[in-house]
């Protein structure tokens, strides 16, 4: 992942490469859906990734400004995005890019660009339209 990466071109390559893809014998990428974007729900998509994951403590997640907003309104206790990193242990990263309905939990070096490297190094949210 770097400035070029195009967040929602690759949110979309993302959200085509379930693991429940029927046929398919390759590896693929965790996906979960979510009905509204709470602190939980990162933690639940946090927890599937980890055990696909080849080094679960690389994994970053990704989101959209509006998320990253609507996260620190709805939780109380958490005012920025650095208390969303502490709360859940790992780095975020806000991209302007990256689509509302989506959150994106990955290894940065399992993409390049928009093109998947290692899929099962990425989990993949899809929230519902709470906002």
């Amino acid at each position: 992942m770097d400035e070029s990466t195009d967040f929602e071109e690759l949110a979309s390559r993302v959200r085509t490469q379930s693991e429940d893809a029927a046929g398919s014998d390759t590896d693929r990428v965790t996906i979960r859906s979510f009905q509204e974007l709470t602190s939980d729900s990162l933690s639940e998509l946090l927890e599937a990734a980890e055990t696909d994951a080849s080094e679960p403590g690389s994994l970053a997640f990704v989101l959209s400004r509006a998320n990253a907003e609507l996260l620190s309104e709805r939780e109380a206790d958490l005012e920025s995005v650095e208390d969303l990193e502490n709360d859940l242990g790992r780095e975020i990263r806000v991209e302007e890019s990256m689509p509302d309905d989506t959150i994106l939990l990955l290894d940065p070096d399992a993409v390049d660009g928009e093109e998947l490297l290692e899929p099962e190094s990425i989990a993949c949210g899809i929230v519902g339209s709470d906002h």
